[in-house]
C-alpha cells in the first residue's frame, strides 16, 4: 500500500524532523553555537521520549529544568566539586530515581536527571559564566516548548490511551533508585575530575541508560545507546565527507540534519517508543550538529570522539551496575535439608 509523505502515519517522524531542525536553525540565527545543544536536544527529548505533551507534562518539564538550574547555582555558590556538593548531587539523583521507580512524575524526574547532569557537566568548564549558560538553556527550553506546540498543531497526535505500568514492590524501588543514584553520582564525580570537555555525549549516555532502572533494562539500554551513537556518528561523518568544505553552509547542513532526523525518526517509529537505538542516533546527531558544527570544530573528529567516549562510558557503567546488583541483590536462603532420624532398615507401617 502506497502512502503519502504527509500521511498521518508519518506524523511522529515529521514532528521530530521539523522540530529538531527548527531548533538547530534558531541556534544558528541567534549565534548560540556554544550552547546549540540545548536548542537541538530539547525538541528531541520532548517529541521523541515523551508520549504526549499535555499541560501537566509541560509543567513537569518546566519545573524539572528550573530544579536543574537551582542545583547548578548551588554548585557555583558552594565553590565547585567538594564532599558537600557530591552528597547534594547524590541526594538529588536518589530522590529523582525514587520518583521514577514509583512511577509518579516520571517526566519531571527524568528531565531533571538528564538536564541536571548536562548543566553540571558544563559547570565543570573553567571560566564558565553560569548566568550566560542558564540564560541560553532556559531560552532554548522555552522555545523548544513553542516549537513542539507548533509541531503538534501541524502534525496532531491521535487520541490513544497511555498504558500505565503496575507499581513496583517497595524493596525493588529502593534497590533500583539507590543503584541508579550511586551510578549517576559516580558519573558526575568522574566528569568533574577528568578534563573531558568534549564528552557531553558520554556524560548524557551514562544517565540516559539508567532510566529503565532494572538491571536487564539498563543493560539493554546501554547496548542500544552505544549502537545508536555509532550510527549517529557515522551519519555525521558521512555528511562531512559528502559536503566536504561546504558543511559550514547553513542550508546544506540543515538539509542534511533534517534528512538524518527523518531517517532515525522513522527507525524509532518502527523500533517502538522509548530510548532505543534510533533515539540514541537522534540525540547523538542533535549533540554533534548543535554543539560542534562550528568553524573552529572538526565534525569528523567530534563524531569519532563520540564513538570512543560513549563506548567507554557505557562499558564502565554496565560493569558498575553488574557489581552493584551483585552486591545489593537480596540473598536467597538456602533450602533446608531434611535429616532422616529413623534407624536404617526400619520399615514404616
Amino acid at each position: 500500500m502506497n502512502r503519502s509523505f504527509f500521511d498521518p502515519v508519518f506524523y511522529p517522524v515529521l514532528r521530530l524532523a521539523f522540530g529538531a531542525s527548527l531548533g538547530l536553525l534558531l541556534a544558528k540565527l541567534t549565534n548560540s553555537d556554544q550552547w546549540g545543544v540545548f536548542f537541538t536536544i530539547s525538541p528531541v527529548l520532548l517529541l521523541g521520549l515523551i508520549p504526549r505533551l499535555t499541560p501537566f507534562v509541560v509543567l513537569q518539564y518546566l519545573a524539572a529544568n528550573l530544579l536543574a538550574a537551582l542545583v547548578v547555582l548551588a554548585y557555583f555558590v558552594l565553590g565547585g566539586l567538594s564532599l558537600v556538593i557530591t552528597l547534594l548531587v547524590f541526594g538529588y539523583f536518589l530522590w529523582l530515581f525514587r520518583l521514577m521507580a514509583q512511577g509518579s512524575y516520571f517526566v519531571f524526574a527524568a528531565i531533571s536527571a538528564i538536564n541536571g547532569s548536562i548543566f553540571l557537566h558544563f559547570a565543570s568548564y573553567p571560566g564558565l559564566d553560569p548566568a550566560q549558560m542558564l540564560g541560553h538553556a532556559l531560552f532554548a527550553i522555552l522555545t523548544a516548548l513553542l516549537i513542539c506546540g507548533l509541531m503538534l498543531m501541524v502534525f496532531p497526535l491521535p487520541e490513544r490511551p497511555i498504558p500505565q505500568l503496575p507499581p513496583k514492590p517497595r524493596a525493588e524501588q529502593l534497590q533500583q533508585s539507590l543503584i541508579a543514584a550511586l551510578l549517576a553520582t559516580t558519573s558526575f564525580v568522574v566528569f568533574q575530575l577528568v578534563d573531558l570537555q568534549d564528552s557531553l555525549s558520554a556524560q548524557a549516555s551514562s544517565i540516559l541508560i539508567l532510566l529503565p532502572l532494572s538491571f536487564s533494562g539498563i543493560v539493554q539500554a546501554g547496548l542500544k545507546r552505544a549502537s545508536g551513537v555509532l550510527l549517529g556518528s557515522a551519519y555525521a561523518i558521512a555528511v562531512q565527507l559528502l559536503l566536504y568544505d561546504n558543511y559550514q553552509h547553513l542550508p546544506l547542513t540543515l538539509l542534511a540534519f533534517f534528512f538524518g532526523m527523518l531517517l532515525f525518526g522513522r527507525a524509532q517509529q518502527l523500533e517502538g517508543p522509548g530510548s532505543g537505538v534510533a533515539f540514541g542516533g537522534m540525540t547523538t546527531m542533535a549533540i554533534i550538529f548543535g554543539q560542534y558544527l562550528r568553524a573552529d570544530h572538526d565534525l569528523m573528529y567530534s563524531a569519532l570522539y563520540r564513538i570512543s567516549s560513549v563506548s567507554v562510558a557505557v562499558i564502565a557503567t554496565l560493569v558498575l551496575v553488574t557489581l552493584l546488583y551483585l552486591w545489593l541483590a537480596p540473598q536467597q536462603p538456602e533450602p533446608q535439608k531434611t535429616i532422616n532420624t529413623e534407624p536404617a532398615g526400619k520399615v514404616s507401617n
